[in-house]
């Protein structure tokens, strides 16, 4: 069996439905915080250079303090234009 020896970027994906933006609260940061926590905990992850945080929304997210580890977005425009 081969084995992976380069370096990758794993993306945790995050989906949302909401009538307006999407917004990340402080018990919703730290939910998020503890996902990619246990990701980068798991026996897997070993070889993953880097982990993002990309949030799947119905209209995007609100930036504000609690939003910082979103590393990226995807709206449904993005998805169905």
């Amino acid at each position: 069996m081969l084995e992976w020896k380069g370096e990758r970027t794993d993306y945790i994906c995050e989906m949302k439905f909401s009538e307006h933006d999407f917004i990340i609260d402080k018990s919703y940061e730290s939910e998020l915080a503890n996902k990619i926590d246990a990701f980068l905990h798991c026996k897997q992850h070993t070889k993953t250079h880097s982990v993002q945080l990309v949030m799947i929304t119905t209209n995007g997210v609100t930036h504000n303090e609690h939003s910082k580890d979103v590393n990226q977005e995807v709206t449904l425009d993005d998805l169905f234009l």
